[in-house]
């Protein structure tokens, strides 16, 4: 017990703690060593030597994220006056429960518990003639029994255990209103609600989505009292993580292709818990595909494309804006639901080698054949009967490429400032290369996108662009497009 006893010293005064505070930094004090003002937050640690809040995840050295985190809000939180702001709850307890099992400790280690009555006399009377007595049953004062040692261990354990997994306190974490409970589980629970799990006190001003220092008191006296379970704890959560990052995690947003930026707003919180793991990933990157259409029953697309991190900027309410950029296409085999969100075995798609007299066979999926133009567009707006198929595009590279620049310098030329601007900075500046060409291409057209969808299971350059020019030729003959409607 007094190796246990030491661990709950002020580390200010030296002292045993007294209404125990927990600070952000970590570090556990007693309350008159702490300001009063009902803010926890603004209160800072006295110690000197207290280093500062990191506040960056686990990202890996040889990551090329850009991490920003959130800024300080200038608003101070609600005041603490419902609650007991001057209580560590956890260090609370487990100091009492400890110093309440050291009080009915042995006095006297040599005494058995099998002892008498006359054996523990005669040792304090010598002189006095010995006199035969009837035994007595063990002197529970003396030793504490089996039931009670059973006992203290039970409450000990209890008192260690997070309120969120019901398991032994992994990377204790403890919030302003006192209350303790495993780094992930909180960060979890701030992922759907910015409350305290236990009383509700509002958390939106800390930024516990990032890593906070652990409760130095909780985490040494799990240390000195459980070190094999504490470490079996360690690996079954890394083992988890390391499961989850297996397989490749997809996010059902929106359309988007290799060599484009894509500028998302993540929100919701089974993809903040996504985004944790994927920086937190040595190659810090996710799938994307569009939804199911309204009227498709199905698990979704098969085709997508592969995003790699680029940065990340936190806001102060757990939300984040993540700028990343395509790499490459894959096709998922295999998909599945970990923790909210898609998670699947992917094969990646490339181009196979283009020669202007390869087999018409170069693609993942049939060339979709030629349909008349309401079944593309966006919007027919009464256009006039087409034919069921327009001639069918020409098959040499630079013919192709010739017909996607005439119809930009037709867009710059008839369209608005804003369409300008957005062919400009949208999508990045124009590819040499009439792989990607083909991709920025298609981007820039105004039809449907799942449309555009069909791009991607597509294995030719070549190939692509002629599906582009079918479908600049459907637009031109239109009347709506060819009299300046853009729809964009």
């Amino acid at each position: 017990m007094a190796a246990l006893l030491e661990l709950f010293a002020c580390a200010l005064c030296a002292r045993q703690l007294e209404l125990p505070v927990t600070l952000l930094c970590g570090h556990t004090l007693c309350a008159r060593h702490v300001e009063q003002d009902g803010q926890l937050r603004l209160a800072p640690c006295p110690l000197s030597t207290c280093a500062s809040i990191s506040s960056s995840p686990n990202i890996p050295s040889t990551s090329r994220v850009t991490y920003i985190p959130a800024p300080p809000e200038d608003a101070a939180p609600a005041p603490l006056a419902s609650i007991d702001l001057h209580t560590d709850v956890t260090v609370s307890k487990v100091a009492a429960l400890v110093r309440r099992r050291a009080t009915i400790a042995p006095t006297n280690p040599h005494t058995s518990g099998d002892s008498t009555d006359a054996e523990s006399e005669s040792d304090v009377r010598p002189s006095t003639p010995p006199i035969i007595q009837r035994p007595r049953k063990r002197r529970r004062r003396q030793q504490p029994s089996e039931e009670l040692r059973t006992h203290f261990d039970k409450e000990f354990t209890s008192e260690l255990t997070c309120e969120i997994c019901l398991l032994l306190f992994y990377k204790p974490l403890t919030t302003p209103c006192q209350h303790t409970f495993c780094a992930k589980c909180l960060q979890r629970s701030l992922d759907h609600s910015t409350q305290c799990p236990l009383c509700r006190h509002d958390l939106a001003g800390y930024a516990y989505n990032l890593h906070q220092p652990c409760n130095k008191v909780i985490l040494s006296v799990l240390l000195r009292a459980f070190p094999d379970s504490y470490g079996e704890r360690g690996r079954q959560v890394e083992q988890e993580e390391r499961d989850a990052r297996l397989d490749t995690p997809i996010f059902v947003c929106q359309l988007t292709f290799p060599g484009m930026p894509t500028l998302l707003h993540v929100f919701e919180p089974r993809y903040r818990l996504m985004l944790r793991r994927c920086l937190e990933s040595p190659t810090p990157a996710f799938g994307m595909v569009m939804p199911s259409r309204p009227t498709q029953f199905g698990s979704g697309n098969d085709f997508g494309t592969m995003l790699e991190i680029r940065s990340v900027k936190m806001l102060p309410d757990g939300r984040s804006m993540v700028e990343t950029w395509g790499t490459h296409r894959f096709r998922i085999l295999e998909r599945g639901i970990l923790d909210g969100y898609m998670v699947g075995r992917v094969e990646r798609i490339d181009d196979y080698p283009d020669t202007h007299t390869g087999p018409e066979s170069e693609t993942s999926a049939p060339l979709p054949a030629p349909v008349p133009a309401p079944h593309i567009l966006t919007a027919d707006l009464g256009a006039p009967p087409l034919p069921a198929a327009l001639p069918p595009p020409p098959d040499q590279p630079d013919v192709l490429l010739h017909i996607c620049h005439a119809f930009l310098d037709q867009l710059r030329q008839g369209a608005a400032p804003w369409v300008v601007t957005r062919l400009s900075h949208t999508y990045g500046p124009m590819p040499a290369d009439a792989a990607h060409f083909s991709f920025w291409m298609a981007m820039l057209l105004p039809i449907d996108e799942y449309e555009k969808a069909k791009m991607l299971p597509i294995r030719s350059a070549r190939l692509r662009l002629r599906l582009v020019v079918y479908w600049i030729e459907q637009l031109n003959s239109n009347w709506w497009f060819t009299n300046g409607c853009v729809i964009a």
